[in-house]
């Protein structure tokens, strides 16, 4: 299932960046939309197998995945999602943290080794949690929000739920032993203890039954962090 579910994401990150997302035909299904249908229809059998699940919740939880891939393309092909996103204003990178659900945004330069290494990184999980926006902002374009983080250490990461920080990580030091590099795995599990990240429906359960291990890294507390409403 798992490996169904990776094909679809590829298939609609592939579509966006190669512009084939839309069909001449109206009444033509896209490559998307049939590959959506066949990964429910698998989802469908393996529910059904399961004598156990009880047939309204059943219903319930296929309209909710369906939702929430149906989420999924529109946010890859309409509003930058599945990459790391380059934003050259502050005022956009403001906006985009105190209107954005969740967002992970990197304070950077880019001739600096370790912010190049933490791009890699965010990169490969922004292809992964299709409902988190990743961006990145220079820091300096962005002297308000140096300022008002105190940002004195790079890389600077910061990771925001409905404008609320949740977490934070200054350079690599949170990531591990390491000062040169950290296991992604780490970033990741932390991520989603933050609730930063999310497999809303758990189809992926099974890879992050480790996530409680790692404590949020907000200095402040998951619920009382700092916010962008300005």
């Amino acid at each position: 299932m798992e490996d169904k579910l990776d094909g679809y994401y590829a298939s609609v990150l592939s579509n966006a960046e190669n512009g084939t997302h839309t069909t001449v035909d109206c009444h033509d299904k896209s490559s998307d939309e049939e590959n959506l249908d066949e990964l429910l229809n698998e989802l469908d059998k393996e529910l059904d197998e399961d004598h156990e699940f009880l047939s309204t919740y059943r219903s319930e939880r296929l309209q909710q995945i369906s939702d929430h891939l149906k989420q999924v393309k529109k946010n890859v092909e309409d509003d930058g999602y599945g990459k790391l996103q380059c934003v050259d204003k502050e005022t956009d990178a403001i906006q985009i943290c105190t209107k954005t659900d969740m967002v992970v945004i990197h304070f950077e330069l880019e001739t600096f080794g370790k912010c190049q290494y933490m791009n890699e990184k965010l990169k490969n999980l922004a292809r992964r949690y299709l409902t988190t926006r990743f961006i990145k902002v220079n820091v300096q374009t962005c002297p308000f929000l140096v300022n008002k983080l105190n940002i004195k250490v790079l890389p600077f990461v910061v990771g925001y739920r409905n404008g609320l920080e949740k977490v934070r990580y200054v350079g690599f030091s949170k990531l591990g032993n390491d000062p040169n590099g950290f296991d992604i795995r780490r970033l990741e599990q932390s991520l989603a203890h933050s609730g930063v990240i999310e497999d809303t429906f758990e189809i992926r359960k099974h890879s992050s039954r480790n996530v409680g291990q790692f404590a949020s890294t907000n200095d402040s507390g998951s619920g009382s962090g700092s916010d962008l409403d300005i």
